[in-house]
């Protein structure tokens, strides 16, 4: 029997049923974000009724209600209200200690407006030797990922960002940032980033755990 068959022999999905608390309990089980296309592998339902069992959600959880349905990275993830942050800050652990660095900021910035970069490419954006150092920091908060080799000499490895950025940063998608020409002139990728940085932690949201560590990335040389 498949999962959708499964699900389908739920009363819930009957005429009458609590479709939007089993979105809750689907969004809360899972600590990640879900898309349209998982929820209808989960549910058998189509969109218009996912749509509006998550708008009824949303409502449902607006109020004194702790919990928030994000809609963030493509899809909506379960977060602990903003109200009861400090709370849920006595409880949550993160494996990160404190915001991004400007250097970090500087160098993800200019990965999330020009990706797909290379590290060779970042140094002469930033006017600096090296960005290997702050490259390996943010994939190990798996904020980028390795995005391929550019064809030429040398197959010099390309960095792009992440569903976690997306997250992170809260944006839907990377139509989202904001608009380098609202910017004055100067660094304009990092001051536009910088803007959308959280705090810590970030309005206590489900499935923070620890991030596996990578490995070193090759000397700047092995790009050239």
């Amino acid at each position: 029997m498949s999962e959708t068959e499964i699900f389908n022999q739920d009363p819930l999905w009957d005429e009458g049923g609590d479709l939007p608390g089993a979105l809750e309990a689907l969004f809360t089980a899972a600590g990640e974000v879900l898309d349209l296309a998982r929820l209808r592998e989960l549910t058998g339902l189509g969109d218009g009724a996912l749509q509006q069992g998550i708008e009824k959600l949303q409502e449902r959880l607006t109020g004194p209600s702790g919990l928030r349905l994000l809609e963030v990275g493509g899809g909506w993830r379960m977060a602990t209200s903003p109200l009861y942050k400090e709370m849920v800050a006595r409880l949550v652990t993160t494996t990160r200690s404190g915001r991004l660095t400007p250097a970090q900021i500087e160098a993800l910035a200019i990965i999330a407006y020009r990706q797909p970069v290379t590290i060779t490419e970042l140094n002469a954006i930033r006017g600096v030797t090296s960005s290997a150092n702050q490259v390996k920091s943010l994939m190990e908060r798996q904020l980028i990922t390795p995005a391929g080799r550019k064809p030429v000499v040398g197959r010099p490895m390309t960095y792009a960002t992440t569903q976690a950025f997306l997250l992170h940063f809260g944006l839907k998608n990377l139509h989202d940032l904001p608009r380098l020409e609202d910017f004055g002139e100067g660094r304009l990728e990092a001051e536009a980033l910088a803007g959308l940085e959280p705090p810590l932690p970030e309005d206590g949201l489900f499935g923070e755990g620890a991030m596996e560590m990578i490995e070193e990335l090759p000397d700047e040389g092995a790009e050239s």
